[in-house]
């Protein structure tokens, strides 16, 4: 198998729960046994925080270029809203008994919804997550106006969280 089917064959994998493989078994390493997405606008209140994690994470990006690198003409070609930082994100995540943590900044505790779908595999199976920044200003091209315009959104994450 070469590298990319391996590829392939991960983008094909169903985002589901499955159940544990015999621990005797070498043909379930490196198998995604859970994953999930959250938004946390929908598991933390304190948007405050929020926007200071996503402000942390671009000041920590330094492959970010503000709107893609497009100009306004090229915005405007795209018929979408762009925004600024939407490729921006991080692999420094962690979950510390229940407490989710991002780029070492505390978002606090899972509500119990979210940590009983992954306490079965917490701190027995491999972790891995990503935060990507959503929201912000963007720029969209106005039909009205005939110009790009910018708008602003509150800034989100979205979190990825699978164990293998």
């Amino acid at each position: 198998m070469g590298i990319r089917d391996f590829f392939k064959k991960g983008l094909k994998e169903k985002a589901r729960p499955v159940a544990d493989a015999s621990e005797d078994a070498n043909d379930g390493v490196g198998r995604i046994l859970f994953q999930t997405r959250w938004r946390s606008s929908a598991l933390f209140a304190d948007n405050s925080l929020i926007q200071n994690v996503a402000q942390h994470i671009i000041l920590e990006d330094p492959f970010c270029k503000p709107f893609g690198g497009l100009e306004d003409e090229a915005i405007a070609r795209t018929n979408r809203q762009i925004y600024e930082y939407e490729q921006v994100t991080t692999l420094n995540v962690a979950i510390k008994d229940g407490n989710l943590m991002i780029e070492g900044l505390s978002l606090g505790k899972l509500p119990a919804e979210q940590w009983n779908e992954i306490s079965p595999y917490y701190g027995k199976k491999d972790f891995t997550a990503f935060v990507y920044v959503t929201g912000g200003r963007y720029k969209i091209y106005s039909d009205a106006s005939k110009t790009v315009e910018t708008a602003y959104t509150p800034y989100d994450l979205d979190i990825f969280v699978q164990f293998e």
